[in-house]
């Protein structure tokens, strides 16, 4: 219950990665691929005015080389889910589970912002994991020391100095 209040007020922009790598419908496979290897991704977000159209994935343009395609267009994928910048956490991972999403762009005013990628949701899960943790390391601590300061002020030597 406490972790989906906690996900619940995590939003799409602070797990976001701000610097997305773009690339035209109209640009080669090959250009998809010199573009995917110079910056260590596996997918780029297809857009037209700065608003996401498709994405493409390793696996689309691995398809596309197979059946001789030769543009991003021909092997994009249009099946995906734009979020905003205010679009829960909960929501994202529901998403990543139940429909198989990836990669989830991140608009506001028809602007790409920002994008989500299942690595961005596993450290967001990770991160949130360590600060549960945390927190219940420092109950614990609070609560062994309320029982030590109420064992101590209870007993014969306790009530010998606070008596």
């Amino acid at each position: 219950m406490i972790a989906k209040v906690i996900f619940d007020m995590i939003k799409a922009k602070n797990i976001m990665t701000r610097d997305v790598i773009t690339i035209s419908k109209d640009s080669t496979i090959m250009e998809a691929v010199k573009l995917m290897v110079s910056k260590s991704v596996s997918g780029l977000v297809v857009v037209e005015r700065n608003k996401p159209i498709a994405i493409v994935s390793e696996n689309d343009i691995i398809k596309g080389i197979v059946s001789k395609k030769t543009n991003v267009q021909d092997v994009m994928d249009n099946e995906f889910m734009i979020v905003s910048p205010l679009t829960t956490f909960s929501e994202i991972n529901k998403s990543l589970k139940e429909k198989k999403i990836k990669r989830f762009p991140v608009v506001e005013n028809d602007k790409l912002i920002g994008l989500i990628t299942e690595t961005d949701i596993i450290e967001a899960t990770r991160d949130f994991t360590r600060f549960h943790q945390i927190v219940q390391e420092a109950i614990l601590a609070i609560f062994g020391f309320a029982t030590a300061f109420f064992l101590f002020y209870f007993s014969p030597v306790g009530a010998s100095v606070f008596g």
